[in-house]
């Protein structure tokens, strides 16, 4: 019997051998095992979809979604897609909460908001309060602090983009007030079920989609070569662009040639994740919510994809139909699907070398072509699905970067004659198994015996997959009015309230009423049911009808006329006050979330520098000279072990001042590693160490401390650019949180730094030299490349350099059997001293680290930097223009 500590006892299939080190290029696309689905549920699980617009959104309603999540056309990380008004927002979800059992709607807020854009998103989130969303998903610190402060009623969520990775992460975000997390895709079963287990906040998970490279949250690649931020919802996609690579190992460390060419490929476009096998092993873990990623995916998509997972999630799909559902969500969009490292993070088979985009479900291969070069070319092949005129069609080619596609526009069914010759009938469609010509367009390219032919459009997918949008103004989000009357032969009087809904608001309070006189009713309750139609006449307003009250002993008879004159009055009057409490609402938001004028004047005064490093021997050509200014030496606790730490950081302190060295957590700490750097923390800390530097939310956690209560920590701390502050909500709050300084974001622009820098002056730090990893990822490039991992002891690999096909160059290198990719030459702001002075910066800060830096080579680019002059290739990324 397995153990529950045994993966297989889960339902999580053993780790392939490839996986465990054995260098595989012709490793197979990962075998799909059929789960064990029967029965109901162990415990509800949350099953989300995603609503890239209104039409997505019903779909994804109609085929079983518990939830959906939507963008706003603003502040969302999805901007290219169709995304939501507000009055979108309040439709959906007024249909949502109509649904029995009720469904829910979660808002995208997982952008970083610039400092001119705080205005706005106060006016959202008060509409978005206003409709009663059920919860935001956000990423930026400003968005959470503003609304735990404004809007409490709001459900916080935090963003995969935050790059929660661990139990650490997930119990900062508890005692922050989230109520879910949701978690890095790249978390292994065992490290989900952990967090599930013992950090006491739940757990979203994705299940299937489109991947990216990089941790999210953590890819500046866009951003930092052509200005479009992933972190603003505009990433460019460069992780599914093609690239020339030079400096890749051709052969591995036991003289062995790769099997495949590393010169060229796609080695960082991902395989799209799916894990239908692992339900019920994450179920029953605890997960709370399993999400569908395609926001910017069709209605069809969304609705091929949720039925699938809501069937399997429901047991309702027998092993002989999963088959076809599959393949109806393959022609709609599909790449390669991967499990990623749910069941090993040394899993490799994760990426798509040789092309990009869609494909479809695989269908046949060719078994020739008729007439190439002639007037009527046809593909002949036997295809394995149900075809039909309009259907679509695509081939894969070797060099071309994606597969040759056409529509189905002609099509003949081969069947045999007399003599066993083959006649070609034209049809309008062919069953599955059916030996067919296809018609093939003009200038197609030449396509190979036996290349692999997909299904990509499905007309008969499309006819089945239908759904329902409701018409518009039927669903809006109203408030209740609760109303009391009473009516005597001279007047009638009305009190009209509409009751707070949390703490702070207050009633709203309408009276009014009507002349009489009133004659006695004839019929006994006729002026109560008169009322109560009147009333309940509200489809027009953001009002319904609550509990009413009529006090009528003398049962005296109001004309209907008189009570529809009475209703518009009090439902006008009621609606103009709930919008003035609104606007008051928002006002008192604004003056405590907007920039106060005057508040930090810049000086003439020297620049406080501060130097960052992640292998302390950097330090080492260091003069006395080239500590003469410097504030703080910031040494990063990833690289060097404990015994080599320990040492230097004594000798650092003995040449600079113990008061000047801070230390640092790196951004990402998976739970292999989380021992070492735990011991490392306990070890210097007990050693007295009291300055630290957070890179991710998990820093608090793992040196034990309460975000919320600082004040038995006795620490000096710091957040690096990865906690993202670029505005001053955000800034606020990382001084809530007990950060005595702050770096500014190497994605950010002069101008939206010059805000922040007049209200925090030396809080704020800025960087002038970087190394920024635009990618931060766990997929292996190299491996990519090669097709597949050769093993630790038999890898060559430590970098390569790589030029995109829009001629973007960049390195990727191995960092601890993490790819790490950089641009050529660094992030570098030595000639813009003179604007940082005038724009109020007083702390500056160099960093040394990824790279491995010569200590000499340190030491000669620190002088050019603090000279004003360029390290050579410096760029200046988005310092001009600004990140968009």
């Amino acid at each position: 019997m397995n153990s529950p500590s045994d993966p297989s006892a889960a339902g999580i299939a053993p780790e392939p051998e490839a996986a465990q080190g054995e260098y595989n290029p012709q490793a197979p696309e990962e075998p799909l095992i059929l789960p064990d689905c029967a029965g109901a549920p162990a415990r509800p699980a949350e099953l989300l979809a995603p609503a890239g617009g209104p039409d997505a959104g019903y779909a994804a309603f109609h085929y079983g979604a518990d939830a959906i999540y939507l963008g706003l056309r603003k502040f969302s990380a999805r901007a290219e897609a169709e995304n939501f008004s507000l009055q979108d927002v309040d439709a959906i979800t007024a249909f949502a909460h109509a649904q029995t059992p009720r469904r829910r709607v979660f808002v995208t807020l997982n952008t970083l908001i610039l400092q001119h854009e705080l205005g706005e998103l106060v006016d959202a989130l008060g509409a978005l309060a206003d409709i009663g969303v059920d919860a935001l998903i956000v990423q930026d610190l400003g968005v959470y602090r503003i609304v735990r402060a404004h809007f409490p009623q709001l459900e916080l969520h935090a963003s995969t983009q935050l790059a929660v990775h661990n139990r650490a992460g997930a119990e900062t975000l508890r005692r922050m007030g989230f109520t879910r997390v949701v978690l890095a895709r790249e978390l292994t079963f065992e490290e989900i079920r952990e967090i599930t287990a013992s950090a006491g906040i739940e757990t979203e998970v994705f299940v299937h989609g489109a991947l990216c490279y990089s941790y999210s949250g953590l890819c500046l690649f866009s951003s930092q070569t052509i200005g479009r931020s992933g972190n603003r919802g505009k990433c460019a996609y460069t992780c599914r662009d093609g690239y020339t690579i030079t400096g890749a190992p051709e052969t591995l460390r036991d003289g062995t040639p790769v099997k495949r060419d590393p010169s060229k490929g796609y080695p960082f476009s991902m395989k799209d994740l799916a894990l239908p096998d692992h339900l019920p092993a994450l179920r029953d873990a605890g997960v709370s919510c399993f999400k569908i990623e395609g926001r910017k995916k069709s209605p069809l998509y969304v609705a091929t994809t949720t039925n699938y997972y809501r069937r399997l999630l429901d047991g309702e799909v027998a092993p002989e139909d999963r088959g076809t559902c599959e393949a109806d969500m393959q022609t709609v969009f599909s790449r390669p699907w991967t499990r990623l490292f749910i069941q090993s993070h040394r899993y490799k088979e994760v990426a798509d070398r040789d092309a990009t985009s869609h494909r479809g479900t695989p269908i046949g291969a060719v078994e020739t072509v008729l007439d190439e070069g002639g007037e009527e070319p046809r593909l002949r092949f036997r295809t394995a699905r149900r075809l039909e005129l309009h259907d679509g069609l695509q081939v894969d080619v070797p060099g071309l970067p994606k597969p040759f596609g056409f529509a189905l526009e002609r099509l003949w069914i081969l069947r045999k004659a007399k003599g066993e010759r083959l006649k070609a009938e034209s049809v309008f469609e062919a069953p599955a198994d059916s030996h067919v010509e296809v018609g093939l367009p003009e200038g197609h390219p030449a396509l190979p015996l036996d290349a692999r032919i997909y299904c990509s459009s499905s007309q008969s997918v499309k006819q089945h997959y239908t759904y329902t949008v409701p018409k518009p103004g039927l669903f809006r989000a109203r408030r209740t009015v609760e109303i009391d009357a009473s009516v005597n032969a001279q007047r009638m009087l009305v009190l009209a309230w509409v009751p707070a809904r949390h703490a702070g608001e207050l009633d709203l309070t309408v009276e009014a009423e009507l002349e009489g006189p009133f004659e006695p009713a004839k019929t006994r309750g006729k002026t109560e049911q008169a009322m109560r139609g009147a009333f309940e006449k509200l489809g027009d307003t953001r009002l319904a009808l609550g509990r009413m009250r009529l006090a009528n002993e003398g049962e005296y008879f109001v004309p209907v006329s008189m009570l529809n004159d009475l209703r518009r009055r009090v439902a006008a009057e009621l609606e103009h006050r709930l919008e003035g409490a609104a606007a008051a609402r928002i006002e008192i938001v604004r003056a405590d979330v907007l920039p106060k004028t005057g508040r930090h004047t810049p000086t003439a005064a020297e620049f406080d520098w501060s130097v960052k490093v992640d292998r302390i021997a950097c330090l080492d050509a260091f003069e006395s000279e080239d500590w003469r200014g410097t504030g703080e030496a910031v040494v990063d606790l990833a690289r060097d072990n404990a015994h080599v730490l320990e040492t230097k950081l004594e000798a650092l302190a003995a040449a600079i001042g113990r008061e000047r060295v801070r230390l640092a957590l790196p951004a990402v700490v998976r739970k292999w590693e989380e021992v070492d750097l735990r011991r490392k923390v306990e070890r210097l800390r007990a050693a007295g160490w009291t300055r630290w530097e957070f890179a991710n939310l998990a820093g608090w956690s793992l040196l034990g401390l309460d975000p919320h209560d600082m004040s038995a920590g006795g620490l000096d701390l710091a957040t690096d650019w990865s906690v993202y502050t670029v505005n001053r909500a955000a800034a606020l709050q990382a001084r809530a949180m007990g950060a005595q300084r702050f770096a500014l974001s190497p994605e950010d622009g002069l101008e939206n730094m010059r805000a922040l820098l007049r209200e925090f002056g030396p809080r704020a730090t800025v960087i002038v030299h970087q190394d920024t990893p635009l990618f931060i990822a766990e997929s292996c490039a190299y491996a990519n490349l090669i097709g597949g991992c050769p093993g630790k002891a038999n890898c060559r690999f430590e970098e390569m350099d790589l030029t995109s096909s829009y001629g973007e160059k960049v390195t990727a290198i191995d960092y601890h059997c993490r790819t790490l990719v950089l641009n050529q030459g660094a992030y570098c702001l030595a000639t813009r001293l003179k604007d940082l002075a005038a724009a109020g910066a007083s702390s500056l800060r160099a960093d040394f680290i990824y790279r491995r830096y010569a200590p000499e080579d340190a030491r000669a680019a620190w002088r050019l930097l603090r000279a004003g002059r360029n390290v050579p290739h410096g760029h200046a990324a988005n310092f001009d223009r600004g990140m968009l």
